[in-house]
């Protein structure tokens, strides 16, 4: 029996410049797992993904209390070191591009509704656009002490919105 339970689809639309899956993150599971398998634009320019966390209000949370560190690695150029503190997201959550290319993003959530504590995402993505192909490994934390239930996923280039995605969110159980 797999620990994996699977708790949601979300469809993305056409030409959407954020998405929020809500009401995923609950008492029952400590970590979760998303699923990005291909997000793309519907642009002719590629446009970095950024993620934001939903508190149990209902409110995304756009406060400065977001801290990242990317490892960029990319088959075109040398590997690249990107990080940021107190911003109002975690950047470099992946890189989509029209389709047929763009990006996919497995990432971990830890301990999102747990209100007494940090709530830390780790992920790697790939993707390709043009003649530019990579990935990247990462983490960040909202030092927010609040009860998260959801994210949101946003294009950072508001101008190339994504196009037609899937994100799906896993419960992962841990057996005692």
């Amino acid at each position: 029996m797999s620990n994996l339970r699977f708790l949601n689809e979300t469809t993305v639309g056409s030409s959407v410049s954020t998405v929020d899956v809500t009401d995923v993150f609950t008492s029952d599971f400590d970590i979760y797992k998303i699923v990005v398998p291909q997000m793309v634009t519907n642009g002719t320019a590629s446009t970095d993904v950024a993620m934001r966390f939903i508190n149990s209000s209902g409110s995304v949370v756009t406060s400065s209390e977001y801290d990242y560190a990317n490892l960029g690695l990319k088959a075109y150029n040398p590997f690249a070191e990107e990080k940021g503190t107190n911003g109002s997201y975690i950047e470099k959550f992946g890189q989509a591009d029209q389709e047929p290319e763009g990006t996919s993003i497995v990432s971990y959530v830890f301990n999102p509704f747990l209100s007494s504590s940090y709530t830390f995402v780790l992920w790697q993505d790939s993707y390709s656009f043009g003649s530019g192909k990579g990935g990247g490994k990462g983490i960040g934390v909202l030092t927010e002490i609040s009860s998260i239930t959801g994210f949101q996923l946003y294009a950072v280039s508001q101008t190339r919105p994504f196009d037609s995605s899937k994100i799906r969110t896993y419960g992962l159980r841990v057996d005692t």
